[in-house]
């Protein structure tokens, strides 16, 4: 962990838990909470790093924001990391593509600060809130120093009944990040509209999909939800139905059926289940859909053999959608795979048993010629990774 993470680690109660779920969707209201400078407090280190992120922000933020470099990018990005009012309601790509359109603002002692509509954070100086309708300082809310920040975007109602700050009297001279919230709004459409392509891309690599009309894709494209599933992770079991359709973007899933019933009855401690491998699902492939519509159980069980990326379409919106597109998708999309008798089954076990044993014994005859004549992989000078041999000193004897 680096200097600069530790500026950041900070108990998260200045907002519930609550608006941990509010993401791109809802409009964000951010209110006054624990600044930068409280939360390296107790840590000996943290003033020095909070200065040189600082000094590194603002000289990053004096160019322009299509000559900054990814690596000052991603300085700005650290430090609207350690807002706890930002990262509980962006996602981590909408933090991203916010530091690419913050600026900064320079501003004399004396000045009053509007932060309607704009997020604030002070980098330089330091501001007291102040009521421009009373013009007395607002006494509510202590003195706004480096690392505090202040100012909405959207809606300026109270979030979760704290005070927000949106005007603020310059105490000194300052340098202020700013982020402006009609740049923020179309962030989100370009980020929201990004998402929606790629969603459509997803289903139109499908060949089922490819030659349906973009009315119908947009509406199983606008109730699709992207998600990456681990390893060995089980889809769909044999004879339920399907929790949700996935449309496979990147990775591989293995079609698995049950041959438990067609062995022998074993004792039940040591009674396990035993599956065939029937066939493979990968990119550009869907499943699901037949099974949840016509409420089908499932002929086999679905496991990811790698993480897979992909999206996913839940019962309840597959269900809402017109009965045009459901029509539609009844007429393309198939099952997962056929389900096979208990010869084939049974036949495709025992092909799979009798490879794994080769695979076995073969193994053990290679391990068991080499151990006889003397080869040890791994050790000595069968080492995997040996560098190049040491004839040097050789040459120089003979010379």
């Amino acid at each position: 962990m680096n200097s600069y993470q530790r500026i950041f680690l900070r108990p998260q109660t200045s907002l519930p838990r609550a608006h941990c779920k509010s993401r791109i969707q809802s409009p964000v209201r951010l209110r006054v909470s624990e600044s930068i400078q409280e939360v390296i407090r107790h840590q000996p280190h943290g003033k020095l790093a909070q200065e040189s992120l600082i000094n590194h922000v603002i000289k990053a933020l004096k160019k322009l924001p299509v000559e900054r470099s990814q690596a000052e990018h991603h300085v700005i990005y650290k430090l609207l990391k350690g807002i706890d009012s930002l990262t509980f309601q962006l996602s981590p790509q909408e933090l991203k593509q916010i530091s690419t359109i913050a600026t900064i603002e320079t501003w004399d002692r004396g000045q009053i600060i509007f932060g309607h509509n704009r997020f604030y954070i002070v980098l330089k100086g330091s501001v007291k809130p102040y009521n421009h309708e009373t013009l007395k300082e607002d006494q509510r809310v202590s003195m706004i120093t480096v690392g505090g920040f202040f100012g909405s975007f959207g809606s300026i109602n109270a979030v979760d009944g704290g005070a927000i700050v949106q005007c603020v009297l310059t105490l000194e001279s300052c340098k202020i990040l700013k982020i402006s919230g009609t740049c923020y709004e179309k962030l989100k459409k370009d980020i929201l509209a990004q998402d929606h392509a790629f969603k459509v891309s997803l289903i139109q690599a499908c060949q089922l999909y490819l030659h349906w009309h973009k009315f119908s894709i947009n509406h199983l494209a606008n109730a699709m939800h992207l998600k990456t599933f681990p390893a060995n992770q089980v889809l769909v079991k044999e004879g339920e139905v399907c929790p949700f359709v996935v449309f496979i973007g990147r990775g591989e899933c293995n079609i698995l059926q049950d041959v438990g019933l067609l062995m022998k009855p074993m004792d039940k401690k040591s009674c396990r289940i035993k599956f065939v491998v029937v066939g493979k699902l990968g990119p550009k492939q869907s499943f699901g859909e037949v099974s949840i519509l016509l409420h089908k159980p499932s002929p086999c069980t679905v496991i990811t053999a790698t993480e897979v990326h992909g999206g996913i379409i839940q019962p309840e919106a597959l269900k809402e959608l017109d009965q045009v597109t459901t029509s539609l998708i009844l007429q393309t999309a198939q099952p997962i795979c056929g389900k096979l008798s208990e010869e084939e089954v049974m036949k495709e076990f025992l092909t799979q048993e009798r490879m794994k044993k080769w695979e076995h014994e073969k193994r053990k005859i290679l391990s068991d010629a080499l151990f006889h004549n003397g080869v040890h992989p791994g050790s000595g000078k069968w080492t995997y990774n040996r560098g190049p041999r040491r004839v040097t000193g050789m040459i120089k004897k003979f010379i």
